[in-house]
């Protein structure tokens, strides 16, 4: 039964063979079907390469990084109070529904934080804050509200979700 297949199997692929042959040198259109042949396979070498270079472009990109974050944690920087408050405020209006309403002091790498803040947001600001470079000492000093009930910095918001979840 296996030598039936492997025959008609054989015999496929030499059909298969010969039709391909017989379509590329047929005498009116075979030179023509060649050309577009090679210009499909130029098309795609050129394509692949190009594909080639993105990625070896992306893997050296993100190696520099790499490598630029460890040389950063390992050493100590020293930055502004003016940097490092602005630093803070950019991370603060990724995780608080209301940044406006804290107030961001920094002194020789000690930041203080002031304002009032819903509760569901506070665990999740702490915690984004301990990313920031450069921060020595972090001063909570937020004023802590369960609901925005009447306090004026907790009225409107920036539209984070009501779960105070962090959009990372």
């Amino acid at each position: 039964m296996d030598k039936k297949w492997a025959m008609v199997s054989g015999a496929g692929l030499g059909v298969g063979l010969g039709a391909a042959l017989m379509y590329l040198f047929d005498p009116e259109r075979g030179r023509r079907r060649r050309a577009l042949a090679r210009d499909k396979a130029v098309h795609v070498f050129r394509k692949g390469s190009g594909a080639v270079e993105f990625a070896a472009r992306g893997l050296s990109q993100r190696t520099r990084a790499l490598a630029a974050r460890m040389s950063s944690c390992c050493t100590a920087e020293l930055v502004s109070d003016d940097v490092l408050a602005e630093r803070v405020r950019s991370h603060i209006g990724h995780v608080v529904s209301h940044p406006g309403s804290i107030q961001v002091s920094a002194s020789g790498g000690r930041v203080t934080l002031t304002g009032p803040i819903l509760t569901r947001e506070v665990d999740g600001l702490l915690e984004r804050l301990g990313q920031v470079r450069g921060i020595g000492e972090l001063a909570n000093r937020l004023e802590v509200h369960e609901e925005p009930g009447r306090v004026p910095g907790l009225q409107g918001g920036s539209g984070l979700p009501e779960s105070g979840a962090a959009v990372q």
